[in-house]
This record gives structure tokens, C-alpha cells and sequence, in this order.
């Protein structure tokens, strides 16, 4: 019998883990062992030319042994063999491995360092170290797993300092077992106090306060401190921020110190975007973080293009609302021109916003707007106060890029409107997407879309809601290939009626395929209908295409070409869309 230090094991796992995995290209000869031995060990040793003499052929061989006998130990072959053997005429490295038996776990063993933990903490760790099963293979790398799980296991319960002191790995060559005694200090249970931001002056301590997730006297865990630091980051106003734990004070609390870098204090951003439908688009932006120390930012966007120009002042107060949940203020003025109507446009908007990372997140808002449209709308003006609110689940894993999860979106919209006409209507929209990815690294991913409207009027004649809270179908985001907001109830120009259908019915599916790690392609299917009458909804026009993706890193640029299967007189017998992030 003999004891392995902790040291030995780990060093085992780390120089086979700081390898790699990939295949190497060595010329190293081995000779032994089975067939998924040698390959895993290959694949360890790093690439080399072969030996042009004798002492290069010992230096590989000796690289090699020490690389193969670590993972051999890893594995729990610790009565391994292993002959290196270095040839000069022709100059040769090889080594002869022998295995041999394979040890196996012994019962293994929880002790901990001073004060034990709780009862039910400490049953929580046992439970945890009991993973290591007798008689299985002993692998090095399930101890050091299973001891970090046992530690975190304590963290979760409240004992914030807890940490794995020295284990002891006995390693018994007659038994061909391997026994792990693990010794494991909780420290004392730790109860949070306030909360403060270092070095101080950036931020207010109100806003400060406003983050903390936990009431003082309340246990650590070590999900409430990343809450923290995920609520600021989302922010956008740092650029680097750490947690530490103050020492206990009179009370026994432990304050919570956030160690932050404020951001730069401007930031800008420029959008381009082109379609054969909707012609060239730029959009810009400039941002002040932090206006008022409340990690507030104010947002100045401006966006020109041949269907709509405008600009928007934006100011942004995250978690003023309660946590996760922001107070929107915004300032618009626009001028649009689409194939169904112009107008002119002011409004002013609140609201309050959901973080998306909520699992069921419930945004609500009110805004006041005045629009002026041409002759042919049908309405020539209208002074619209509408409120909204919108449940939204969202489970995708990248906002722009989504693989896998889905989105449902459910949004209900009543309003007044002056001018022209007055009348009360209801606006309602339902939007879902799933994504799924599968074969080889996921590589291929699934994308469908399906989105259904309707608008109606309360009170007053519903041909005469304003055109811009009508439905259209068409463009880019919509069904490609078509005219922007060109599908509709055509009829309803020729009767001089607002233009614009009562309701909306879309469904689109994608099939994206990653070549590499950049580039990747996509075919695509839309349909979707603007309508009158329900009896309507299903009379779908469809387009198909194909496109092309190139990842820029924070989002995929996408190169679309559509063709419509239903055309009419004014659209084009293709279309072509470049934008930032995918259609849907």
C-alpha cells in the first residue's frame, strides 16, 4: 500500500486536460494497451517532426511516457507500464505500454475541518461524495468534481467561506482499489447585511440599494451575489464589477461590496441595412451612460432610409420599477412613406419593461402620439392616446442568433383616437418562435415563426382606425419577397377606405445550417395575409428563398434572396435583404 498525494492526482488531470483533445500528429510508435488507449494518448502528445537523431528520438519518447503514464493514472491504471524506447538507425520513438488492471473506488470518506456544519448541510455534502460508487472505475478526475460539488453544495447553504482543504488519495496496489478521504472546511454560516459600490461616487447608493435581492439578516448563497452582479452588468453601465464579503460586523451581518469600472461614459453605434424593397437604411445612435448616476442611460437614434426617417430621445431607468424591470421615457418624431400610406408623426411614451431574462415578464406603457397622413388614407389625422401591456416567455440562448428555446409573445393594445373620426378600438397581437438545433455541434437549426393579429373598434366605425394601427403583410419581416406593407385588402383603396386589414395571419420556417465556425446558409418559407374577414386569414401569399450567414461575432449578417410565388403587378420577380441578425 502506498499514499498518493493530492497533488499527484491533480497534476494527472491537469496535464491531461491542459492538452486538448484534438487529434495530435506525433511520431510517436505506441505498442500495447487497446486500440481506444492509444488513440486517447495520441491524442494528448503534441505535434512533432519525426526524430532525425538519436537523443531527439530519447527527448520525444520521454515527453511521451510522462504524458501517456499521467493520463494512464487519470484513468486508474496506477499499476501501469510504461517503456520508452528510443531507436537511432532509422531514429525512432516508441513506447511499450502493459496497462494492467484497472483499480476501482473504495468507499469514500467526508471529514470535515473544525466546526461541522449543520445536519442537514452536512448530510447534503455526504450525499454529494457518495457519487463516487465502490467498485467503479477509479478516474481521478470524478474526485476532484465531486469534491468542488460537495464545497458548492455548502456555499448554497450558507456557508460562504467553506473550501476543501488537503485530500488524501490512498491508492492500495494489492486491493487495486483506490479510497479518496476528503477533508472539508464549512467555516460559519454567513448572514448578508448592506450592500455598497467601491470605489464610491459613479453610482448613487440609492441605486445601489435598489440592486440588493436579499433582506439583511438573510443567508448567503452564492446565487443571490451573481443576481447582483447580472442585475448591474445588464445595466450597461460597467465594464468590469466583482463581488467580496466584508468581515462580520457587531450585528453578525456581512456587508456585500461591488467592486466596480464604470463604463465609458458615450457610447455610439451605426446600423446599415438594404433590400430591393425597401430600399437603403442607416441608423445611428449615441449614448450617455449613467446620466444621473442611476446607471440611467439617455439614447439619441436617428433613422434614415426611403420608407421612414426619424428620431427618437430615449431615456432608460433600469430596475426603477423593482428589480429586473425598467421605466422607459421616449420622444419621437417620424415621417414614413410605405406602399399603403404616408405619415407624419410625433409621440411621447412611458412605459415600464420587463428584462427578457424573466421567464414570464409583464411590460405595460401608455403613449400620446399625433399623426397626419396623406389623402389617399383615408383618415387624414388622428390624436391617439393608447396604453399596452404584453406578457412575453422567452427561454432562447442568444438574442440575435437564437438556437434553441422559444419565444411567446402576447400584446393587447386599447386606444382613443381624435381627429378626423373619434372612436375607442383594441389592438391584439399573438407572436410565437421556436428554435431547434441538432446533428453534429448542432449545426442545424429548426426556426418557425407564427404571428396573428386583429383590431376592433369598441365604439365609432372601425374603417376608421388610423392606417398605422392596421395590419400589412410583406417585406423583409414578413413574407419576402413582397412589396413592404403591400399585402392587404387591396379593394379597400379603390372604395377610398383606410387602407390596412382588420387582422394578420404570417407563419415563416427556416432550416439554418453552420458550415464552420462563421459562415453558415439558410432556406426559408413565408406566408402571410392581411384581411378583412377571418374567412380571409387563410388565403396566405407565400415567397421562398435561400441566404446566406456570416457571424460577426455579437451577431450574424444576413444575405437573404426571396422569390414570391403569389406576385402582383408591382412586385419585383426577386428580392434582396441584408441586414444584422436573422429574420426572426
Amino acid at each position: 500500500m502506498r499514499i498518493a498525494s493530492a497533488a499527484l492526482c491533480a497534476a494527472g488531470i491537469a496535464l491531461w486536460a491542459g492538452a486538448g483533445t484534438a487529434a495530435a500528429d506525433s511520431p510517436v510508435v505506441l505498442e500495447g494497451a487497446d486500440e481506444e488507449q492509444r488513440e486517447a494518448i495520441l491524442d494528448l502528445l503534441p505535434d512533432r517532426e519525426a526524430p532525425t537523431t538519436l537523443f531527439e528520438a530519447e527527448r520525444i519518447t520521454e515527453e511521451a511516457a510522462a504524458r501517456a503514464g499521467a493520463w494512464l493514472r487519470s484513468e486508474g491504471y496506477y499499476a501501469a507500464e510504461i517503456v520508452p524506447e528510443a531507436q537511432e538507425d532509422p531514429p525512432l520513438a516508441r513506447l511499450r505500454i502493459a496497462p494492467g488492471r484497472r483499480f476501482v473506488y473504495a468507499a469514500p470518506e467526508l471529514k470535515f475541518v473544525g466546526a461541522a456544519p449543520d445536519a442537514a448541510s452536512a448530510r447534503a455534502a455526504q450525499e454529494i461524495i457518495e457519487r463516487i460508487v465502490p467498485g467503479a472505475p477509479a478516474r481521478a478526475a470524478e474526485v476532484l468534481q465531486v469534491e468542488g460539488a460537495a464545497v458548492l453544495a455548502l456555499q448554497d447553504a450558507g456557508y460562504a467561506d467553506a473550501s476543501a482543504a488537503p485530500r488524501r488519495v490512498i491508492v492500495d496496489h494489492a486491493a487495486s482499489t483506490l479510497k479518496a478521504e476528503f477533508n472539508v472546511s464549512a467555516g460559519a454560516p454567513v448572514r448578508l447585511g448592506d450592500v455598497r459600490a467601491e470605489p464610491g461616487g459613479a453610482f448613487r447608493d440609492s441605486f445601489i440599494e435598489r440592486l440588493r435581492n436579499w433582506e439583511p439578516g438573510d443567508a448567503y448563497s452564492p446565487e443571490k451575489l451573481a443576481r447582483i452582479r447580472r442585475d448591474f452588468n445588464s445595466t450597461g453601465a460597467v465594464s468590469r464589477l466583482t463581488t467580496r464579503l466584508e468581515p462580520a460586523g457587531a450585528d453578525g451581518l456581512r456587508d456585500v461590496v461591488l467592486e466596480v469600472e464604470a463604463a465609458k461614459r458615450n457610447a455610439y453605434e451605426l446600423g446599415i441595412g438594404y433590400s430591393t424593397t425597401e430600399g437603403a437604411g442607416v441608423e445611428g445612435e449615441w449614448t450617455r451612460r449613467n446620466l444621473t448616476g442611476r446607471a440611467d442611460p439617455l439614447i439619441v437614434s436617428a433613422t434614415l432610409s426611403e420608407l421612414l426617417q426619424s428620431a427618437e430621445v430615449e431615456l432608460r431607468r433600469p430596475h426603477a420599477a423593482g428589480l429586473e424591470r425598467m421605466r422607459r421615457y421616449s420622444a419621437t418624431i417620424a415621417h414614413e412613406d410605405t406602399t399603403a400610406f404616408s405619415r407624419n408623426g410625433i409621440a411621447i411614451a412611458t412605459s415600464v419593461d420587463a428584462d427578457q431574462r424573466l421567464d414570464l415578464g409583464l411590460s405595460y406603457g401608455v403613449q400620446l402620439s399625433a399623426n397626419f397622413y396623406d389623402e389617399t388614407a383615408g383618415v387624414e389625422n388622428a390624436y391617439v392616446l393608447s396604453t399596452f401591456a404584453e406578457l412575453r416567455n422567452d427561454t432562447t440562448d442568444v438574442p440575435l442568433d437564437a438556437r434553441d428555446g422559444s419565444i411567446v409573445e402576447l400584446r393587447v393594445e386599447p386606444a382613443l383616437s381624435a381627429g378626423d373620426e373619434s372612436l375607442a378600438f383594441v389592438r391584439a397581437t399573438a407572436d410565437g418562435r421556436i428554435y431547434e438545433s441538432f446533428g453534429e455541434h448542432d449545426r442545424v437549426t429548426l426556426a418557425a415563426r407564427t404571428r396573428l393579429g386583429w383590431v376592433e373598434a369598441v365604439s365609432g366605425n372601425v374603417n376608421d382606425i388610423p392606417p398605422d394601427r392596421r395590419f400589412y403583410a410583406g417585406g423583409g419581416g414578413s413574407v419576402r419577397g413582397y412589396e413592404y406593407n403591400s399585402i392587404y385588402p387591396l379593394e379597400r383603396d379603390a372604395l377610398g377606405l383606410t387602407p390596412g386589414g382588420q387582422g394578420a395571419f404570417e407563419v415563416s420556417m427556416e432550416s439554418r445550417v453552420r458550415f464552420g465556425d462563421r459562415i453558415g446558409g439558410v432556406v426559408f418559407v413565408d406566408g402571410g395575409n392581411a384581411f378583412d374577414s377571418w374567412e380571409d386569414a387563410a388565403d396566405l401569399k407565400w415567397g421562398v428563398g435561400f441566404g446566406a450567414r456570416y457571424d460577426l461575432g455579437f451577431a450574424p449578417l444576413r444575405v437573404d434572396v426571396a422569390f414570391p410565388l403569389d406576385p402582383g403587378e408591382d412586385d419585383p420577380d426577386f428580392a434582396l435583404y441584408i441586414s444584422l441578425g436573422q429574420a426572426f
